[in-house]
């Protein structure tokens, strides 16, 4: 099992890619050598960055100068994984407010889950939960 907010290669390679390219962080020396990097780096020694573990198996790379720690990156994948889970959250009630005006239930109801009012539940979903008229050639 991976400890919280370490990546690993399939993880959230587009989240890595996306903080590496914005220039919130930098890459790991090693992050296209060794499979166990983890890509962010943590730590710079110099014009070296490494991540956590290639810093702890370093022999002699970057000896004589003091080391600068990083903000850690992995948190800003942290931030990604809970932008990630409220859209499928956000997707998820569009359905069921969805499916619940498709079986019978009042703006009233579901405002009255949502703890808001019925105008204010119909503005945020009528879109979703209007029924779909379909025209059937035959």
């Amino acid at each position: 099992m991976t400890a919280p907010g370490t990546w690993q290669p399939g993880g959230h390679p587009a989240d890595v890619n996306a903080i590496l390219t914005s220039g919130l962080a930098c890459a790991c020396h090693y992050a296209a050598v060794r499979p166990d990097c983890q890509a962010l780096a943590s730590i710079r020694y110099g014009q070296i960055a490494l991540c956590a573990r290639c810093d702890q198996r370093r022999s002699s790379l970057g000896k004589g100068t003091p080391p600068i720690r990083l903000p850690d990156p992995h948190v800003l994948l942290e931030v990604a994984a809970a932008r990630d889970a409220c859209q499928h959250a956000a997707a998820a009630l569009r359905r069921a407010v969805t499916h619940a005006r498709g079986a019978g239930h009042s703006w009233n109801a579901v405002a009255a889950i949502l703890g808001v009012t019925r105008q204010a539940a119909q503005q945020r979903f009528a879109h979703d939960a209007t029924p779909k008229i379909h025209d059937h050639l035959t």
